[in-house]
């Protein structure tokens, strides 16, 4: 991608230096034209439609017109289902975007990546960016929305921690129909990377904060983005899979006994890990965090929740389950996470046999 040219001062011409007996002067009108910045959006659930609309409307510092953005589809029924535009609620128009497949045999991508945001769900990001991934350039910025913590070191591994940034958010938004999203709820957003602290970091994050929707967003730059994300991965931990257990909204963990009670254990149990990996911040509070986010949130189904209701494979693997890897990985006990994983699979298994049989039910015509 090439570099951003900037001038100080404005000259009708400017004159190189003589080589020899020749000069050469270059006027304003060899400067050369900035490109449109180019986001592609890949994963079109609540939060990746939301950004595309946002990106879409961020004018650009210093250049006329407005970002591009392309949506990339994984999979070709999706591609022709897609009407050409993002509804959103926030927004009086349709917002136009053309759209791509990068999946199944049929890979109709134009050109090349500068700038990907990745917004699907956990366990779908490796996969997803493989089939992306040769059309990415060297230096292509990779911007992550995802729960968890274990695809953000993989992805940070794999493609190289310095292009590879995270994000965390508490925007709340949901899919009225496909590419139809609801803003449902103001939140911040955070930016950040792995890669220890120095000013190059600093100076990445500076200059893709610039070309990202900051005002609508509310996007800040945090330091220490790991430590936000081990939060947030311990207390998604925590709530989570215990509303499907219990199969309930979320203030209820704290109404009903039996979820309150096991609710308390598993914190005490998560706090104690993450006090004991090396890696990990020390969250001595987390019940006091986890009931301040149970009741700001008390009438939502968990994200969990609504894909074991719709049969859909959760991120219990990036969640519950990657604490007890990191567990197993330090010796360390953790029979509260364990019993919660065992019981997710479990409903999650049942969940997908009964969808299986209501198709299976339903008359041929």
């Amino acid at each position: 991608m090439a570099k951003p040219h900037h001038w100080n001062h404005l000259h009708a011409a400017q004159t190189a230096p003589a080589i020899g007996a020749y000069t050469t002067t270059m006027t304003l009108t060899d400067k050369p034209i900035p490109q449109p910045l180019h986001w592609h959006v890949l994963g079109a659930g609540a939060m990746g439609c939301l950004w595309a609309c946002a990106m879409a409307m961020q004018a650009r510092d210093g250049a006329s017109g407005r970002a591009q953005v392309s949506l990339l589809l994984r999979h070709q029924a999706a591609l022709l289902s897609y009407p050409g535009h993002i509804k959103s609620s926030a927004m009086a128009q349709p917002v136009v975007m053309p759209a791509h497949t990068t999946g199944g045999n049929v890979v109709d991508l134009p050109g090349q990546i500068d700038n990907l945001f990745v917004a699907t769900k956990a366990q779908d990001t490796l996969p997803a960016l493989t089939g992306v991934a040769k059309y990415l350039t060297t230096d292509c910025r990779i911007v992550l929305l995802q729960n968890g913590l274990k695809v953000q070191r993989e992805v940070s591994q794999q493609f190289g921690a310095e292009r590879v940034f995270c994000l965390s958010t508490s925007h709340g938004a949901w899919l009225r129909a496909p590419f139809d999203v609801v803003h449902a709820g103001n939140g911040e957003t955070w930016l950040g990377q792995l890669t220890p602290a120095s000013d190059d970091s600093a100076a990445r994050q500076q200059a893709l904060l610039a070309v990202l929707p900051a005002q609508q967003l509310n996007i800040r730059i945090d330091d220490d983005i790991a430590a936000r994300l081990w939060r947030k991965l311990a207390i998604n931990c925590a709530i989570n899979a215990l509303t499907v257990i219990h199969d309930c909204r979320n203030g209820e963990l704290l109404r009903i006994p039996a979820a309150r009670q096991t609710l308390t254990r598993l914190c005490h149990e998560i706090s104690a890990l993450l006090q004991a990996i090396p890696a990990a911040p020390a969250i001595d509070d987390l019940f006091t965090q986890v009931q301040q986010v149970l009741m700001v949130t008390t009438d939502n189904i968990s994200s969990t929740l609504q894909d074991v209701r719709r049969a859909r494979d959760t991120e219990i693997d990036h969640l519950n389950g990657y604490l007890c890897e990191l567990a197993a990985q330090h010796g360390l006990a953790c029979p509260v996470n364990k019993a919660v994983l065992q019981q997710m699979r479990v409903l999650e298994s049942r969940a997908k046999q009964a969808a299986q049989h209501t198709i299976n039910q339903r008359p041929l015509t």
